[in-house]
């Protein structure tokens, strides 16, 4: 089998198994994993974030995010752009609304300055190499790919269930990998 049936097999598999976690469940493993998260010291040290809003039964990032905000972080939200060509870091302001895929979006200014710490990457499946499967527009592994062109270094975490953790798929040569796994039962630092 070619890996991009292998990529698309797990991707269906593991968004059908995420969208059916019952709410309770996704509210006390997202919990755990965002203790996990805020206590590692590259948070405590990182002084740029750039979260997500959690969309389709993603880890939550709501209550995460107005965390990091309450500790004094700089956080940010990506935008899809108009064109549907890329994602662009926004502050944070607490105004919100839908963007292009129905996620919710920041309506603060554009941060057009370096110096991203930490982004969290979405994913739908990782594999224990950091390697990720996303929605597969490649929006990630573009931004992340343009900013270390640029000569940031940006340490990249992924919020995930253990479920997510597949070990059919391997990454593609544009595909960009996490540094840190962050699951309810481990921390996988790559």
């Amino acid at each position: 089998m070619n890996k991009k049936y292998i990529k698309n097999l797990v991707r269906k598999e593991i968004r059908i198994k995420r969208e059916s976690l019952e709410e309770n469940e996704k509210r006390r493993l997202s919990s755990i994993i965002i203790d996990k998260f805020l206590n590692l010291e590259e948070v405590k040290k990182a002084l740029v974030i750039m979260s997500y809003m959690d969309f389709k039964n993603e880890v939550e990032s709501r209550e995460l995010n107005n965390i990091l905000l309450s500790l004094g972080k700089k956080l940010l939200i990506p935008r899809v752009t108009e064109n549907k060509e890329k994602i662009i870091p926004v502050y944070v302001n607490g105004e919100y609304k839908k963007g292009n895929f129905g996620i919710l979006e920041s309506e603060g200014k554009d941060f057009t300055e370096k110096g991203i710490d930490i982004v969290i990457v979405p994913g739908i499946a990782f594999n224990e190499k950091g390697g990720r499967i996303g929605f597969g527009k490649g929006y990630y592994d573009k931004f992340l790919s343009e900013r270390e062109k640029n000569g940031e270094k940006i340490l990249k975490i992924a919020l995930l269930y253990d479920f997510q953790i597949d070990r059919r798929f391997e990454s593609e040569e544009h595909d960009k990998a996490v540094d840190i796994l962050i699951t309810e039962s481990r921390i996988i630092k790559l």
